[in-house]
């Protein structure tokens, strides 16, 4: 009966990380503060993990201090904007492509430059209008 109970636990734990990539509460207060933090918007960020979403990096400022709650709801409805685009007809070629490739830990699982091009566009351009900076990192 416990191992039921921690196996539940467990994938309640998981999963509640799903809806939210990459929002945790530390970075959520990071951006009020009006520091520029790199986020996962999509994906999983776990090169084992089965693709479904391509890992989505921003960087991501406030321009004025902003209260956490507004900045939690604000990156998740821009978050929700990506995805709907990654979920569109634009993207079906590569969801296809991702989805037939498999796995993250297989080096040719990537999508197009144009997609992750549009997914950012989606993104900066849902954020800019509600006070925020958003870019794509600078490659190390």
């Amino acid at each position: 009966m416990w191992r039921c109970r921690l196996v539940h636990v467990v994938l309640l734990l998981a999963c509640s990380g799903c809806a939210h990539a990459g929002l945790s509460t530390s970075d959520v207060e990071s951006v009020a503060r009006g520091n520029r933090v790199n986020l996962l918007i999509l994906g999983t960020g776990n090169k084992w993990a089965p693709r479904i979403e391509p890992d989505l990096y921003m960087l991501v400022g406030a321009r004025n201090p902003t209260p956490n709650e507004k900045v939690q709801i604000d990156l998740t409805e821009c978050q929700a904007a990506a995805r709907a685009v990654w979920n569109s007809n634009a993207a079906e070629r590569d969801r296809a492509i991702l989805a037939a490739q498999g796995p993250a830990y297989n080096p040719g699982a990537e999508v197009s430059k144009a997609a992750m091009d549009l997914l950012t566009k989606t993104y900066q351009d849902c954020l800019q209008p509600k006070g925020y900076t958003a870019s794509a990192p600078v490659p190390r």
